[in-house]
């Protein structure tokens, strides 16, 4: 698999996981009570503030991941600048 199919099929990760996170966060927020306004504002804040971290996160991860598929470029032994060790007597 070359580097640009790799960085292509990473494309979509941050948006899945931050779309699943989001149907966890609506699914626990169904499952409170309309009395419980207290607990349903506490599950959208933090619903909100953990999908934009995993958001965040998986974007740079990605990113990261992509960087680290690139080929390094290597320098000529020639062009390298030599050294010499000497021992002390």
């Amino acid at each position: 698999m070359s580097s640009e199919t790799t960085s292509m099929s990473l494309s979509w990760v941050p948006p899945v996981v931050t779309i699943l996170w989001a149907l966890i966060c609506l699914r626990l927020y169904s499952m409170i009570s309309t009395e419980n306004r207290g607990q349903r504002r506490l599950i959208a804040v933090c619903g909100a503030f953990g999908a934009a971290m995993i958001w965040l996160l998986s974007s740079n991860i990605t990113s990261l991941l992509r960087l680290e598929s690139k080929p390094a470029e290597r320098a000529e032994p020639s062009a390298l600048p030599r050294v010499e060790l000497r021992r002390k007597n």
